[in-house]
């Protein structure tokens, strides 16, 4: 059995310091009766709405001797977790209003004994019940668990713990009060109990579902899942598309288990699985733009030097300048930072030129040269319009084959946008969302239409009016990830004052990005000091 991690957290990495008897990997001996798997094939979702875990067990198993029963309280979901992974039994939480649909479920699987962990008076219709002591040494006789280590974990963090946790000889998670090593009043039912046993796992080796769960899923399915030998995956959103890891884990997999909440329908989930196979990975893995990586990019043009410091050397050069800049970013992300370029397409003119649209617009290949060598180094190129009176969507064509490629994105700055009688320069422009929204289809409809994975899409904005009727853009084109890239300049407090009132009202949905500028801040922002930014800034450009 493997377990595919999200990453090594700070919880983690101490389970794994704690002892060197205590494997981060796959459990032990075969040393009882255990949980029966369920028949189940294909991709199948257990949503437990209640948090009770009652629809992962109805999914996973078809029988278990022995259930763990929690309180929904952190310190109980901790402990029980950590009991039934090393029992290798289900786990359930009672929860309000539940103890019918438990009941029957505990029935269902035939459970012979219930062991209760924290304050829970549920009472099945036919099992005998056993209270777990509060004390570490009582559970160890009660339960036959050697908890070779014993660790703190923040409430937030016991989900993705409990992935880490070896079935059979896990450590004891407690959240925030430790266990008493007392056994004088923790234990003093534990003579009277026959102790339990460690059962097998209901699949072995390569015969294990591949499960996938993230932050909404109730910490009783997890457990069960790694504690009957499911391959499970802690992903950082559900859906199997979000980044390399997520990838890996469904890529060969013939049963696929989603447990928890937003994974959308069987067929939906399905769906994206195939697509996770199938579709070109973005830079740092998987085919969703965020959660799964964050970007720090270099702001310019190589046509015009004064504009960004992309133009202030060579593509090589330039790619060497954003790596030191992901290399000082990384360490205050827990995300991978993928080195980007923001390179200006389309300049603002102070004339109006032949066309009389205000604005310098020159062919692809004058960038291909910066694409290729971002893309090269693993990294993502944006390509940036200031449209003056050019309509967006028609600049946006000019690049169109540059755009079907799967590490390039699109950004439209609104300052340069003109109206009839106005001048760059002159005022600061704008651009109603009926605009972007033309954009917004014509870019989804160019990446669904190529086959690439989900494409980004910044607009830039420093003021209120430079983007009218926000609140319409339209953020349900799956093809695309909208960021607000907030250009204000000057001392912290007028970042910051910017940044705030950018976020008022902003949808859900559009992520939020940061611009550190050489000259005009005062001071630049250092990478620490950008991404102590609430919220953080998941794209960060330096002009």
């Amino acid at each position: 059995m493997s377990h595919i991690k999200r990453g090594v957290g700070s919880a983690v990495l101490a389970i794994c310091l704690a002892s060197s008897t205590v494997a981060c990997t796959s459990g032990s001996s075969d040393d009882g009766p255990g949980a029966r798997a369920a028949d189940e094939q294909g991709t199948r979702v257990a949503v437990d709405t209640d948090g009770s875990g009652v629809e992962a067990t109805a999914l996973l198993l078809d029988a278990a001797p022995v259930v763990v029963v929690a309180a929904p309280d952190a310190a109980a979901q901790a402990r029980a977790a950590s009991v039934a992974v090393g029992l290798r039994a289900p786990m359930l939480t009672s929860v309000p209003g539940g103890d019918a649909e438990l009941a029957e479920e505990v029935a269902r699987l035939g459970a012979e004994r219930v062991l209760r962990v924290g304050d829970v008076s549920f009472e099945p219709d036919d099992a005998d019940v056993v209270d777990a002591p509060g004390d570490r040494a009582g559970l160890e006789e009660l339960t036959g668990v050697s908890f070779e280590a014993e660790v703190d974990v923040p409430e937030t963090r016991i989900d993705d713990t409990t992935v880490h946790l070896s079935p059979g000889a896990p450590a004891l998670m407690t959240s925030g009060t430790p266990l008493s090593r007392d056994t004088g009043t923790g234990s003093a039912g534990v003579a009277d109990a026959e102790p339990f046993e460690t059962g097998s796992p209901a699949w072995a080796g390569d015969e294990a579902p591949t499960v996938l769960v993230h932050d909404g899923t109730p910490v009783a399915a997890i457990a069960t899942a790694v504690a009957t030998g499911g391959a499970v995956s802690h992903l950082r959103a559900p859906d199997p598309r979000v980044d390399r890891g997520s990838v890996e884990a469904v890529r060969d997999a013939e049963v696929i288990y989603a447990l928890g909440p937003d994974w959308g329908s069987e067929d939906e989930v399905a769906d994206r699985v195939e697509k996770a196979r199938a579709v070109p990975e973005l830079p740092g893995g998987g085919q969703l733009v965020f959660p799964g990586r964050r970007f720090v990019a270099a702001y310019g043009s190589p046509i015009t030097p004064a504009l960004g410091i992309l133009g202030e050397q060579g593509p090589q050069e330039s790619v060497a300048r954003v790596q030191r800049l992901v290399e000082q970013y990384q360490p205050y992300s827990p995300e991978q930072v993928v080195p980007a370029f923001e390179i200006i397409g389309t300049v603002a003119s102070g004339a109006p030129g032949d066309d009389g649209n205000f604005t310098n617009e020159w062919g692809p290949e004058e960038f291909e040269p910066l694409v290729d060598a971002i893309t090269a180094a693993g990294g993502y190129a944006v390509i940036d319009l200031q449209p003056g009176m050019a309509d967006m969507v028609d600049q946006a064509r000019i690049f169109e084959d540059l755009l079907k490629r799967p590490d390039v994105g699109l950004a439209l700055d609104p300052e340069w946008k003109l109206k009839p009688g106005q001048q760059p320069g002159a005022q600061i422009g704008s651009v109603d969302a009926e605009e972007i929204n033309r954009v917004v289809d014509w870019l989804a409809d160019l990446t669904r239409e190529s086959g690439g994975p989900q494409k980004l899409l910044i607009l830039h904005q420093f003021s209120t009016a430079m983007i009218s009727n926000r609140e319409q853009i339209d953020t349900s084109r799956p093809e695309l990830a909208i960021a607000l890239h907030a250009d204000g300049h000057g001392t912290p407090d007028l970042k910051l004052g910017t940044w705030d009132a950018l976020r008022s009202g902003l949808s859900p949905d559009i992520r939020l990005a940061w611009k550190n500028f050489y000259d005009e801040d005062t001071p630049t922002f250092t990478p620490e000091q950008t991404m102590a930014v609430e919220p953080r800034p998941w794209f960060v450009s330096y002009q």
